[in-house]
């Protein structure tokens, strides 16, 4: 694995207003038999310490696993839906992800992810999202 930044950008649209926020770490970053994968460690300050997020991404899907003390594991592929188990310190639920638009851009020195995708419970609509992903190799 190559050493690398990465920032995500992410938006969240809800019946509350919309939320961006921004998060910049270092991580590693490697091609992978399924596309690209890259891996970072979460901060106390995104209340999942001791937790490393992986990310694999091919053309069409994406799968974002959290390891650690509150494990997840998200799939995001275009024009499906999946219910995934998601994981918090206060215990673990299962959301429901339906996936509008993934645009992979990663090459071996990096580039762009991009998602866009709704989440709902019991069929709820929780919110909409839209995620980037820019990944810049370093070594």
């Amino acid at each position: 694995m190559k050493k690398a930044n990465i920032t995500i950008i992410s938006v969240v649209t809800n019946d509350e207003g919309e939320e961006k926020t921004e998060f910049f770490t270092e991580g590693s970053f490697d091609k992978s038999d399924e596309g690209f994968v890259m891996s970072y460690n979460e901060t106390d300050e995104m209340g999942y310490e001791s937790c490393t997020i992986t990310i694999t991404a091919s053309k069409n899907k994406v799968l974002i696993e959290r390891q650690g003390n509150a494990a997840s594991m998200l799939i995001i592929e275009k024009d499906t839906k999946h219910h995934c188990l998601y994981g918090t310190p206060y215990g673990e639920f299962t959301m429901g992800i339906n996936t509008f638009k993934i645009k992979n851009e990663l090459s071996e020195e990096g580039g762009t992810l991009f998602m866009k995708y709704c989440i709902d419970i019991d069929n709820d609509f929780i919110s909409e999202n839209e995620m980037l992903i820019t990944v810049k190799v370093t070594e």
